[in-house]
């Protein structure tokens, strides 16, 4: 793995490493950690349209910044949280990881698939679809600057409230 301030370039097992340690975090609640990967000036979104492009003038499941994240996972923690009783548990699967060449701007793209499941309150949802994580090299090491997150179902029905990150 090479990271300068310029370039990033990582082969397919480094990727899938970073995604996997991310869909760990999830899964074992670090979320700190879990945010900790994601530029300070990061955004993560899950379209609510299948070829949406502008999460600013189109509908979203989610948009948030990392204060949002920051916000959304103290309040996961928190145990007076009434829609956390008790707290949602989940397990990840990510898959078919590729590596997109990194563009002029040093954004490496990292596309996948993955499989949610979360178990909440005596019932278990599934949440199938892709990712596609903006890499960038810092100071710190690898952060992701955007993680887009396509459900395959989004234009479906759904009945139920998103409880974990993707």
């Amino acid at each position: 793995m090479q990271t300068t301030a310029q370039e990033l370039h990582l082969s397919r097992s480094e990727a899938e490493d970073f995604l996997y340690r991310q869909a760990e975090f999830i899964d074992t609640r670090d979320f700190e950690s879990w945010i900790d990967l994601f530029t300070p000036d990061a955004t993560y979104w899950i379209p609510a349209r299948p070829g949406d492009t502008n999460p600013k003038t189109q509908v979203s499941f989610l948009y948030d910044d990392v204060p949002s994240m920051a916000a959304r996972c103290e309040r996961l923690l928190d145990a007076g949280t009434g829609g956390q009783q008790p707290g949602t548990r989940c397990n990840h699967i990510v898959s078919n990881v590729r590596v997109v060449p990194a563009d002029t701007s040093g954004v490496l793209v990292v596309k996948s698939r993955f499989q949610v499941t979360q178990f909440r309150r005596d019932a278990m949802k599934s949440y199938v679809g892709s990712y596609t994580h903006h890499l960038v090299a810092t100071d710190n090491g690898i952060k992701i600057r955007l993680q887009r997150v396509d459900l395959i179902d989004c234009d479906g029905i759904h009945d139920a409230i998103l409880q974990v990150y993707l």
